[in-house]
């Protein structure tokens, strides 16, 4: 599912104009290097890194999507948590950041 929650933010994105740079491939958006993976953003002028942590369930190493927690957006300052896709939680915060990369 953690999949599809980050399909998701990323056509959320797409709509609001944000492009993802350096894809190559379906399974680039998802590669996993020391925990962490990094989406480099750009609208017109604007930038935005995304950087999606991973923890494993007792704090040792981890490379499974099912493991990711959130995702910081470094030049916004904003977090988004992973919550479970059917969640109220999701439905509102996904489209709340999205919308906050926009208004720095």
């Amino acid at each position: 599912m953690t999949r599809a929650r980050l399909t998701e933010l990323q056509h959320a994105l797409e709509r609001e104009g944000w492009r993802i740079d350096g894809e190559s491939g379906a399974d680039a958006l998802f590669q996993v290097e020391r925990e962490r993976i990094v989406w480099h953003l750009r609208r017109g002028d604007a930038r935005e890194r995304l950087d999606f942590y991973l923890f494993a369930p007792l704090g040792g190493p981890t490379e499974r999507l099912a493991d990711l927690s959130h995702v910081d957006a470094l030049t916004s300052g904003r977090r988004l948590y992973f919550d479970k896709i059917v969640s109220a939680q999701w439905r509102e915060e996904l489209p709340a950041f999205v919308a906050a990369l926009g208004s720095v």
